[in-house]
Formats: C-alpha cells, sequence, structure tokens
C-alpha cells in the first residue's frame, strides 16, 4: 500500500514538473506601436517583399557577372569508322581522336553592358522602395484593425452600459405593474427594448471577434492566438495632435509612390542610352588549352591559342534609330505620368486634410450630443419613474441616446480612418 501512494506521489511530482517546464501560451499584450512592429517582422506580405528584395540583388549580380571571366571545358571524342584517306596513292587509316579543352573568355568592352549594370542598380533601389511601401501598407492595415478592435469594444461597453439602465427601468415598471401604478403595457415595452438591446450586443460581440481575426491576419499569427489590446481609444486620440498633422506640410519626395515613378523616369532615360549603346561595337578576348588525349595521324592544330573577337554593328536599316526613337517617347510618358501624379497627390492632400478637420468637427459635435442625449434621457426615466412621464417618452429617449451614441461612435471611426490615410500620405505612420 505504501508502494501504491508512493507511485501516485511520483506521478504527481513529474506532472507537476511537466507543467513548469512547458507553460501555457500567454496573451498577446499589444500597444500600437508593438503591433505594427510585429506585423512587420511576421505579416506574409512583408516577407514577399523582403524576398523581391533578395531576388533583385541576385540578379543585379547576374548582370555583372556577365562581364567577368568566364571559363568552360569540354571532352570530344571521334571515331571516323574505319574511313581511310587517299594521300599520294597511299591509304591512310583515320584513328579516332580525343580532346579535352578549357577556354576563358572575357568581354573588354560592350556598351550594353554597362547600361544594364546601371538599369540593374536601378530595380534594386525600386525593390527596397516597394518594400517600404509595402510595410508602409502592412502599418495601415493593422492601425486600421487595431482601430477597429477597439471601436467595437467600445460600442459594446455603451449598448451594455444602456442595457443596465434599461434593465433596472423594466424591473422598475415591473414594480410599478404589480401595485397598479403602472400599466401591463409600459411592462412590455420596456421588455421589447431589454431584448432588442441584448440582441444589439450580441451582434456587436461578432464584429469584436471579426475586427480580431483581421487583426490576427495582419500580425500573422493563428487564427486561435489571444491578443490583448493595452491601449485605449482615449489614448490613441491623445496621442497624437490633430492641428499639429494639419498644420504639417506635405514633402513630395518622402511620398513613396513618387520615388518609384522617379525611378520610371531613371530606367526610361537608361532605355535610350541602351539603344544607343546597341551601335556600338563589342569586344571579347580569350584564350583556349586543347590536351590531345588520343591524336589523329596529321594533327597539326596547336594546344594553346589566344585571340580576340569584335563584333562591329554596321547597317541595320534604321532599326537602333526607330528602338532609340521609341525609348525617348517612353521617357516623355514617364515624366507626363510624374506631373500627373504630382498633381494627384497635391488634390489627395488638400482632401485629406478637409477630411481630417470634418471628422474632427463632427466628432466633437456628437460627443456633445451623447451628452445631452445622456442627460434627457436620464430626466425622462426619473420622470417615468415618479409617474408623470409615458413608457413611449423613454422609448423615445432611449432611441435618441442610441442614435447619438451610433453617430459618436462612428464619427470616432471617421476621425481614425482620416487620420490614418493623412498619415500615410505624409509617410508618418
Amino acid at each position: 500500500m505504501n508502494i501504491y501512494f508512493k507511485h501516485i506521489i511520483l506521478n504527481i511530482t513529474l506532472f507537476s514538473m511537466c507543467g513548469m517546464a512547458f507553460p501555457q501560451e500567454q496573451a498577446m499584450r499589444l500597444t500600437l506601436k508593438e503591433a505594427q512592429d510585429y506585423a512587420l517582422k511576421h505579416n506574409r506580405t512583408v516577407w514577399n517583399a523582403n524576398l523581391t528584395v533578395t531576388e533583385t540583388q541576385k540578379r543585379t549580380w547576374e548582370a555583372i557577372s556577365a562581364g567577368l571571366p568566364q571559363v568552360s571545358a569540354g571532352v570530344s571524342y571521334q571515331n571516323m569508322m574505319g574511313f581511310k584517306m587517299s594521300f599520294a596513292g597511299i591509304n591512310i587509316a583515320m584513328v579516332p581522336t580525343s580532346n579535352f579543352q578549357a577556354t576563358v573568355s572575357q568581354l573588354l568592352f560592350n556598351g550594353s553592358y554597362w547600361v544594364g549594370i546601371k538599369m540593374s542598380k536601378i530595380g534594386e533601389e525600386m525593390s527596397e522602395t516597394a518594400r517600404l511601401q509595402t510595410e508602409l501598407d502592412v502599418k495601415q492595415q493593422t492601425q486600421s484593425a487595431y482601430h477597429a478592435v477597439l471601436i467595437a469594444e467600445e460600442n459594446k461597453t455603451i449598448l451594455e452600459q444602456n442595457l443596465n439602465n434599461i434593465q433596472a427601468l423594466a424591473q422598475s415598471t415591473d414594480d410599478l405593474v404589480r401595485v397598479g401604478v403602472a400599466e401591463q403595457t409600459d411592462a412590455d415595452r420596456m421588455k421589447v427594448q431589454v431584448a432588442a438591446m441584448m440582441n444589439g450586443i450580441k451582434t456587436v460581440e461578432r464584429h469584436i471577434e471579426l475586427a480580431y481575426n483581421l487583426l490576427r491576419f495582419h500580425l500573422g499569427v493563428d487564427t486561435d492566438a489571444e491578443i490583448v489590446l493595452t491601449q485605449s481609444l482615449n489614448d490613441l486620440l491623445a496621442a497624437k495632435n490633430v492641428q499639429d498633422m494639419l498644420r504639417s506640410d506635405f514633402n513630395l519626395h518622402t511620398n513613396y509612390t513618387m520615388q518609384l515613378v522617379d525611378y520610371q523616369i531613371d530606367l526610361a532615360d537608361k532605355q535610350i542610352s541602351l539603344a544607343k549603346a546597341a551601335a556600338l561595337p563589342t569586344v571579347a578576348a580569350f584564350y583556349s588549352y586543347t590536351y590531345k588525349i588520343a591524336r589523329s595521324t596529321f594533327d597539326m592544330s596547336p594546344n594553346n591559342v589566344i585571340g580576340m573577337q569584335a563584333n562591329i554593328p554596321i547597317f541595320a536599316s534604321g532599326q537602333r534609330h526607330v528602338q532609340s526613337q521609341q525609348a525617348k517617347i517612353n521617357l516623355e510618358k514617364a515624366q507626363n505620368n510624374r506631373d500627373l501624379l504630382i498633381d494627384q497627390l497635391l488634390m489627395q492632400e488638400k482632401q485629406l486634410r478637409f477630411n481630417l478637420n470634418n471628422a474632427v468637427e463632427s466628432f466633437d459635435l456628437q460627443k456633445e450630443a451623447v451628452d445631452v442625449s445622456q442627460r434627457v434621457f436620464e430626466s425622462v426615466s426619473r420622470k417615468f419613474q415618479q409617474g408623470t412621464a409615458s413608457s413611449l417618452d423613454v422609448t423615445i429617449a432611449s432611441s435618441d441616446l442610441l442614435q447619438a451614441q451610433t453617430n459618436y461612435i462612428n464619427a470616432m471611426m471617421q476621425v481614425f480612418a482620416a487620420q490614418t490615410e493623412l498619415e500615410k500620405l505624409f509617410n508618418t505612420l
């Protein structure tokens, strides 16, 4: 019996040690900045952007390596199948031959090669800018998802407060009905409001889960990962001065879309140089070594050969000229696209400033409207309990309060959305 209990104690000890060695996964506690930083490390879209940068770097090295020494080797074997060559009346049998040959070549001059390297460098810079653009998009998406979760939770909190108020009035109405002061119709109206409020809370709870799933997606975590947001809406509203943002200047050159268009112009300009370089000669040198494994009867070829080769374009029926003209047209189109983008960005800046300013004004008005509706609801509730107001008055006051709170939530969403869009344009996320 003692041995049995000893085994039980041993198993419990081992189980406790395993629990200490493998603790349960803790919830992720994230501020907005921490959520954005986490997304930049784990979001798969960012991973692909980083891979694209690495790929373009490899392509640049591929272009450079084309002008570096090239070494090749090969082995050959020939059998004349018993053929005999007749020379001065003498039949000479052609024996099988076998050679090992190694060749080293070096490009000395090629205009297209140097232009191609410059274009590869531009492509590498473009991929890096595109990576930064992707990171900016992910930060914006993460910030919007973070805001959506907080706003949905705030909406639930407001609805729960309203539910508590309506439930208290419903209980009070039931008491008044029992003593004959109020009618059953009044109690039924209160129950309908309670049911509608509870249904609204369930709907918001589903919205909260959807918002969390969207945030998990942008963070690159499992769909069942537990996340706790450590910043409140008031914290985020107070963290940034909207008026300073509205007064800040817009630098076009910090915008990644603008930078990519500038690179497109550089590429179009290099295309003109590439078309012109096609008319230049290509010069290469080579060295060849041949080791005769099996010699022929008459072998007069040398083992070592060094030489140089030049290809000079002379006449192409105007093909190169037309290609140069096409490149110039593409450059002009790229410059026009740049001017068009400048106009679009400046117009977008004005629109986003207007949207943010309008959203802030609307938010202040809706916040005041909520305070007024709250006071009206409390006053009507007191009058209803005193018998000087009907249940219909309470229903109307409750609906007005709920509508004001809904408008307040929507106005807050507009502030965050307009703020995020302007920050993205300014590249200050």
